[in-house]
């Protein structure tokens, strides 16, 4: 009977124990399913978090021996490193299937344009060489399209000599694109300073000659009031006037190339028929061109509407026509006309002067090579009038150019808006000569 009741306190102690073993298993399976779950949602929100980052993310392991190979690092198939992470900000950077980059990380390789892939295999090299961070820019050709990317990692060596490199991948396209706007900007403000900085040392040349003239002859004409020599006095006082007008010139158009750069002149187009303009410009030049006996024949239309700055356009005429007269011998001719091309007005001054050379032609309207001849009588220039002229047409998103061969005359033609009914324009022609 003992024995009976010593086998029944052995089975009781076994169910208690199997009873708590069963508890403990329940009890690790319910902390296993905490853990996975805990587990399942950190890897969740890790994944939430790469991919909802603006910036590409990758993960490599990069085999010790195959690391240092060039060919491994330029070839699409055997590339010396596996991919263990991207995220889709990665893949959608460069338009890549995840799982064939992970399968073959070498494709990428395809995507390299080609003048950017050796310096992308150095700068891969000496990284894992000395297990420094890697930094590289470089351009992938992706749908077709050119753009900036870039890779900045980190490593981390491993046991086996492997190396662990965590990285970002940014497209940098636009910054490019900004940086190159901004160079290009930096660049011509840099070409635009230098020449205006020769420009005016040329100009504070050019005006102590007139002021040298006027001071020097000023002196001479007081010594001549003096001995009252009459003929001297008017020579000199001549000399003296031209000197100041040549002077007066150079500071008007100084002045008028200033405020146009400063953006001090008023921008005022409307419309205005251009014969008239060219009328009153041809009348104003009348006693200069009879003194030379040139005749000055104006062909443009009696009616074409032209839709400009009034007073810039009669700078441009008066500075054209003025410089006809200056190059044309006693008895040239000079032909004015306008015509309608594609909604914009032509309009030619041409001469039978002295024309011009090609390397002259380079110059004449550059402001860093401030060109001045003199005319077939001497008559001396400011050497900036054609610079406005290019100013005050290019003001008016217009084009100013000369077709001339020495000893051949010259024809400068610019163009301006119109925006008129071509049926309205009624042609005519007037020849106004002084001989």
């Amino acid at each position: 009977m003992r024995s009976q009741d010593q086998t029944n306190d052995q089975l009781l102690l076994e169910l208690i124990q199997l009873k708590n073993e069963i508890r403990d298993l329940k009890n690790a399976k319910d902390e296993h399913i905490k853990t996975t779950e805990a587990l399942s949602q950190e890897r969740g929100l890790y994944l939430d978090l790469a991919n909802a980052l603006p910036s590409g993310i990758y993960r490599l392991r990069v085999f010790s021996e195959e690391g240092l190979v060039e060919e491994k690092w330029s070839s699409l198939n055997d590339a010396p490193y596996a991919v263990e992470f991207v995220n889709d900000r990665f893949c959608e950077v460069l338009n890549l299937d995840r799982q064939e980059f992970i399968r073959n990380p070498g494709v990428i390789n395809d995507f390299i344009f080609e003048a950017d892939k050796a310096e992308f295999v150095k700068k891969n090299i000496e990284a894992n060489l000395n297990t420094i961070p890697f930094k590289w820019e470089g351009r992938f050709i992706v749908k077709t399209q050119l753009i900036w990317v870039h890779f900045e990692s980190v490593p981390r060596r491993l046991a086996n000599n492997d190396i662990i490199w965590t990285g970002t991948l940014n497209d940098i396209s636009e910054r490019r694109k900004a940086e190159q706007l901004i160079n290009s900007k930096n660049q011509e403000l840099e070409k635009l300073n230098a020449e205006k900085d020769k420009f005016l040392s040329i100009i504070a040349h050019d005006l102590k000659s007139p002021f040298n003239s006027i001071i020097g002859f000023s002196e001479v004409l007081i010594e001549q009031v003096q001995s009252d020599d009459l003929e001297s006095i008017q020579e000199y006082a001549e000399i003296i006037r031209n000197s100041s007008e040549r002077a007066m010139n150079l500071l008007s158009n100084l002045i008028q190339w200033s405020q146009s750069q400063t953006g001090r002149i008023n921008f005022n187009p409307k419309y205005f028929e251009i014969g008239d303009i060219i009328n009153e410009i041809v009348l104003l030049f009348s006693e200069i061109a009879a003194q030379k006996s040139i005749t000055i024949i104006d062909k443009s239309p009696v009616k074409l509407p032209v839709y400009a700055d009034k007073a810039m356009i009669s700078t441009v005429l008066r500075n054209l026509i003025s410089n006809a007269v200056k190059f044309s011998s006693p008895g040239g001719r000079i032909y004015i006309s306008a015509e309608l091309i594609h909604n914009e007005v032509k309009i030619s001054v041409r001469d039978t002067g002295v024309g011009m050379t090609q390397s002259v032609i380079e110059k004449i309207f550059r402001i860093d090579t401030k060109y001045s001849t003199p005319g077939t009588q001497n008559e001396t220039g400011t050497g900036l009038g054609l610079i406005l002229c290019k100013e005050f047409v290019e003001k008016h998103k217009g084009k100013i150019y000369v077709e001339s061969e020495p000893c051949n005359g010259s024809i400068f033609y610019f163009t301006i808006p119109c925006n008129a009914n071509p049926e309205n324009i009624v042609m005519g022609k007037n020849q106004i000569s002084y001989n």
